[in-house]
């Protein structure tokens, strides 16, 4: 019998030494291979492949959206003169309300014409480019998340003049973007230019 509750109290000791995975998540945890999802402290001692870092984390903890470690590329956004079945934001502040990048990324693609900056991204693994509001969202806490990036190897954000797209339309000519030293920002500016302009792309997904 004492050896039965030295055993479980030896394996509670364990338990709580253990690394935290997939347990309360916060922005900056990295996702790596398998899907685990672990704190920056924890990364080191696991020897998982990185995947991507996390940049929001919805009210339940458990679920939200991870960056890309590197750029995709640059591309234009693609479909000039064309109004895409997307809804058209000509604000920036209803820009920053669209945070269906995943739709967006998808509705895109099933349209019958090249959208460069779309088909950049791997949607089949769950990839894909993120609307405005998101970009927003990725800006807000960007300290944080670059700090993670650049823990295991990626490639940060904020660099001098760097802009990446987002998926939000603004109308048939332009679309939005985020500047890593201004665009969309949480505290006001949004950008929107021409479609056949060259930007950076980067990839989200969700967990």
């Amino acid at each position: 019998m004492r050896k039965n509750v030295l055993k479980l109290m030896m394996t509670a000791l364990l338990m709580a030494m253990a690394p935290c995975v997939n347990a309360q998540i916060e922005v900056g945890y990295i996702l790596c291979e398998g899907d685990t999802l672990v704190s920056p402290s924890d990364f080191d001692s696991l020897n998982l492949a990185p995947l991507g870092v996390v940049f929001y984390v919805d009210n339940s903890g458990e679920h939200g959206s991870v960056v890309a470690l590197q750029d995709d590329g640059l591309f234009s956004w693609g479909g000039y003169g064309t109004d895409t079945q997307l809804d058209n934001f000509t604000r920036r502040g209803s820009a920053a309300d669209d945070l269906d990048g995943y739709n967006n990324t998808k509705t895109i693609l099933e349209e019958d014409a090249y959208y460069p900056a779309f088909q950049a991204v791997d949607f089949q693994s769950g990839w894909y480019l993120p609307a405005a509001g998101q970009l927003k969202c990725l800006y807000k806490n960007l300290k944080e998340v670059d700090k993670s990036i650049e823990k295991v190897g990626g490639k940060t954000i904020r660099h001098m003049g760097l802009t990446y797209w987002s998926s939000t339309e603004y109308s048939e000519i332009n679309a939005w973007y985020m500047s890593s030293i201004g665009g969309l920002d949480y505290s006001s500016d949004g950008y929107n230019d021409n479609k056949d302009g060259y930007r950076f792309v980067r990839s989200v997904r969700n967990f």
